[in-house]
């Protein structure tokens, strides 16, 4: 899944304390935040495959233990019981049953993230798939791959403890990318002409400043 960022532009100002004045040299950009508006669900075949509709980040672990947030919701159960993503992460869990006798069969995933299995005995909850959120999503710190860590200065919140304020848990579903193409692609031509612009002006004032130090 993709998630569009916020590009902000700063004009670059050079001082000229002699004439009490400020020149411009153009702008420069720098990523404000990131958007993290819902993006379309799409129907997945997978039965680990998740999409979150509304609030809420997946936690998933490295080999190391390393906690990151995620809103990649494409997952598998593997031989040993644990679940991961393509990418070798671990999918943060609260488990009831150990995985090693959960056993072969179909399972349902509720809105609320339990996972549950059907037996002769009735259905049985395996365990619960937590979602988190943070209290100011522009703390979190961007890694790539759409995975984001979060701010240790900053309140995590999970579905656990405060089941108010998550979205629900959709099974065989996947979160499309929220980048709209014709967007970004305005803003891009916008940003190019803008830079080219810049550039201009920026040759300009060079051009300026060089006639006056050759009248000096």
């Amino acid at each position: 899944m993709g998630i569009r960022g916020r590009i902000s532009k700063n004009d670059v100002l050079l001082s000229d304390s002699a004439n009490n004045k400020n020149i411009s040299m153009g702008a420069k950009s720098s990523l404000a935040n990131v958007n993290f508006e819902q993006g379309v669900i799409v129907e997945s075949t997978g039965e680990f495959d998740m999409a979150i509709e509304g609030q809420g980040f997946f936690g998933v672990l490295d080999e190391e233990g390393n906690f990151f947030l995620t809103r990649n919701g494409s997952y598998h159960l593997n031989p040993d019981g644990s679940i991961t993503n393509d990418d070798g992460y671990y999918l943060n869990l609260n488990y009831h049953i150990a995985p090693e006798d959960w056993g072969n069969g179909a399972m349902h995933i509720t809105a609320h993230g339990n996972i549950i299995k059907n037996t002769e005995d009735g259905p049985i909850n395996l365990g619960r798939i937590i979602l988190y959120n943070t209290s100011v999503l522009d703390s979190l710190i961007p890694l790539g791959e759409g995975r984001y860590l979060p701010n240790e200065n900053v309140d995590l919140y999970n579905s656990v403890d405060y089941e108010e304020g998550f979205g629900d848990i959709r099974q065989y579903a996947l979160e499309a990318s929220n980048v709209d193409l014709t967007k970004s692609l305005t803003d891009m031509i916008t940003s190019q002409k803008s830079y080219s612009l810049s550039l201009k002006a920026v040759q300009t004032t060079d051009d300026i400043m060089s006639i006056i130090n050759n009248i000096k």
